[in-house]
């Protein structure tokens, strides 16, 4: 068997005794405080974890609300460049319906306008053949009514109106 020294044994329950003292000591001195520090180090981290997350679902509410304004933006500028295209159109329309209304206005005034004309110029010809008229008569009825005069008396009527026209 093994052979204990008697001697050996104070010191050994020495060397025990300060091994569970050391042990003791630094349980209380350094393991607490290290077990400490490291729950409190790891309850920090959780914490930012749970705070990352929490802003990670935030950052993704907050991409989705954009998303949402920005499809209802763009819903809007198509619904306001539709309502400005038909409204330009229909002004488009009026204008060329005013157009038209007014060139056809201008057409019919400038209508009656030549028929006035018209008529006065069909009655100073028919005021001036008139007075021709009278006017040759009255010269037949001066000169004797031979045929010979008679061609004289167109002739110089002819000249007469030539001469009165130019």
């Amino acid at each position: 068997m093994v052979d204990i020294n008697i001697e050996i044994v104070p010191q050994i329950v020495f060397i025990m005794a300060n091994i569970l003292i050391l042990f003791l000591l630094m349980r209380h001195f350094l393991f607490r405080p290290v077990m400490s520090f490291l729950d409190k180090r790891a309850e920090a981290v959780r914490s930012q974890l749970s705070e990352a997350e929490a802003s990670r679902a935030e950052a993704a509410k907050l991409a989705e609300e954009y998303e949402r304004r920005l499809a209802e933006a763009r819903e809007e500028a198509r619904r306001v460049i539709e309502t400005a295209s038909k409204q330009a159109e229909r002004a488009g329309s009026e204008i060329e319906a005013q157009a038209r209304e007014q060139a056809q206005n201008l057409l019919e005034r400038a209508q009656k306008e030549i028929g006035l004309e018209r008529d006065k110029a069909l009655a100073a010809v028919r005021d001036e053949i008139g007075a021709l008229a009278v006017m040759a008569a009255g010269r037949l009825l001066e000169e004797k009514m031979d045929p010979a005069t008679d061609e004289k008396l167109v002739k110089n009527f002819l000249e007469g109106m030539g001469k009165a026209n130019g």
